[in-house]
């Protein structure tokens, strides 16, 4: 389904849309009411389910895109660094779970709602700077080709 939407749209637009999603998700699963349904429960879950995982397959198309490729090389390149980042992110998840057991709900989702609320609000500000990496961005030599020899005309100068 993502794969579909990123060919219509750019991932920009996408990492919003389901921030929305997520947000409208995450406000719906809490317990305003005295008459909670499982069902209300259920709906919104999925919704977060959904929205969670199209949002961290944007994300990491973006990333793609935008991280420069002498990020790539090495132990810690872009996909060591991602990796570690969702680690990190799931620990933090499992000490927010330990600390507000007593009071699981609303508890979890309403501190999730605000930082989705928070994320929604960063993507609003920086939007503008969330674009694809031209391929001029990234390189690290300043090498003309040469249309005779189609060698750089930096490489030619050492073979002189």
């Amino acid at each position: 389904m993502v794969s579909r939407l990123s060919q219509q749209y750019e991932d920009r637009e996408l990492i919003a849309a389901a921030l929305v999603v997520m947000l409208i998700s995450v406000l719906g699963i809490i317990d305003y009411l005295p008459n909670y349904s499982k069902y209300q429960y259920i709906i919104f879950a999925i919704g977060i389910f959904i929205s969670t995982n199209s949002l961290e397959g944007v994300n990491m198309s973006l990333l793609s895109k935008t991280i420069p490729k002498s990020w790539a090389k090495g132990t810690f390149n872009s996909g060591f660094l991602a990796t570690e980042a969702g680690t990190l992110a799931r620990s933090v998840g499992d000490v927010l779970i330990s600390t507000v057991a007593g009071m699981l709900l609303n508890g979890l989702f309403t501190p999730m709602a605000v930082l989705c609320a928070l994320t929604l609000l960063l993507v609003y500000v920086f939007y503008n700077q969330m674009e694809e990496m031209d391929d001029d961005d990234d390189d690290d030599t300043e090498s003309v080709v040469s249309n005779e020899s189609g060698r750089s005309k930096e490489s030619s100068k050492y073979s002189r």
